[in-house]
C-alpha cells in the first residue's frame, strides 16, 4: 500500500499579476479583474499571486490607480484565498535600494492591507538584500499567524549561471531558512520556558524546584533561572551538534549543567 501524502501539491495562480505584466505590460485594471474573482476563489488554489512585481509602478504610473486600493478590493473579494505579492528584496517594488526602516514599513502595511504571503527575491541572489524584508515578516507573524515569508531564487541564463551556481545558491537559501526555522523554534520554546517560570510556582513546575541552590518562587530566584534557561537553550540550539542535541531531547543521553558551560 502506499504511504499516506503528507504535504499535498500546493498551486499559486499568478494571473493577476504576472501574467497581464509579461504580456501587456502589466495594464490590466483593478475593474478588469474584479468581476472573475469570486470564481476563482472556489478554484481552491493555496494562493492567488495578484500584487507587487510591477502593478504597483504600473497602476500609478500608467493607471492612474491606488495601488492600496487595488489590493483592499481584492481581499475583500477572496473569501477563501491566500493572497501573494511579488516583493522585489530591499528595492521593494521599485528599482532603487531603500532604506530598512522603510522595507519594514512597506511589509507591515501590505499585510495589514491584505497580503498573506510576501514572496521576495533579488535579481542578484544575493542574500544580503532579502534578510530585512524576511525578518520584518517574522516580526508581523507575532502578531499575524497568517504572514508568510517565501524567498525566491530569480533564474536567468548567461556564462556565469552554471549548474554550480545554482547549485550553490540553492544550498544558501536552504541553509538560510533552516537557520531561521531554528532561530523561530528557540524563540518559541523559550516564550513557553518563560511562560512557564513566570506564572507557575515551584510546587507544580519542575522547572523551578530542579535546582536546589534556587528558591524558584522568590523574584531573584525566578531571575537566576531566566538566565540559566536561556543559557541551556542557546547551547541546544547553536552550539552542540544536532545528534547531540537530539539525543538529549529524547533521553538517550544526558548532558549535565549545560548553563555553565
Amino acid at each position: 500500500m502506499a504511504e499516506e501524502i503528507k504535504k499535498p501539491l500546493k498551486i499559486t495562480e499568478t494571473v493577476l499579476r504576472d501574467a497581464h505584466q509579461s504580456l501587456i505590460a502589466t495594464r490590466m485594471t483593478t475593474e478588469q479583474m474584479l468581476p472573475i474573482i469570486d470564481k476563482m476563489d472556489k478554484v481552491g488554489y493555496h494562493a492567488v499571486e495578484c500584487w507587487g512585481g510591477a502593478t504597483f509602478d504600473a497602476s500609478l504610473r500608467f493607471l492612474k490607480e491606488d495601488p492600496w486600493e487595488r489590493l483592499r478590493k481584492l481581499r475583500d473579494g477572496f473569501k477563501n484565498t491566500k493572497l501573494q505579492m511579488l516583493f522585489r528584496g530591499q528595492n521593494i517594488l521599485g528599482y532603487n535600494h531603500y532604506a530598512d526602516d522603510v522595507v519594514e514599513y512597506f511589509v507591515q502595511k501590505s499585510i495589514a492591507n491584505g497580503i498573506d504571503i510576501i514572496r521576495i527575491f533579488d535579481c542578484f541572489n544575493d542574500l544580503r538584500n532579502l534578510q530585512t524584508a524576511v525578518n520584518a515578516v517574522k516580526l508581523v507573524k507575532k502578531e499575524n499567524p497568517k504572514a508568510h515569508a517565501q524567498i525566491a531564487l530569480s533564474y536567468t541564463l548567461g556564462d556565469a549561471y552554471t549548474l554550480e551556481y545554482w547549485e550553490k545558491t540553492a544550498k544558501a537559501y536552504i541553509l538560510y531558512r533552516a537557520e531561521h526555522a531554528k532561530i523561530r523554534e528557540a524563540e518559541s520554546d523559550l516564550m513557553n520556558i518563560y511562560n512557564e517560570l513566570t506564572y507557575s510556582y515551584s510546587k507544580d513546575a519542575d522547572i523551578k524546584r530542579e535546582n536546589a541552590n534556587i528558591d524558584g518562587d522568590t523574584a531573584m530566584g525566578t531571575m537566576l533561572k531566566y538566565g540559566s534557561e536561556s543559557a541551556k537553550h542557546f547551547y541546544t540550539m547553536m552550539m552542540l551538534k544536532p545528534e547531540h542535541s537530539r539525543a538529549h531531547s529524547e533521553g538517550d543521553i544526558h548532558i549535565h549543567d549545560k548553563d555553565y558551560y
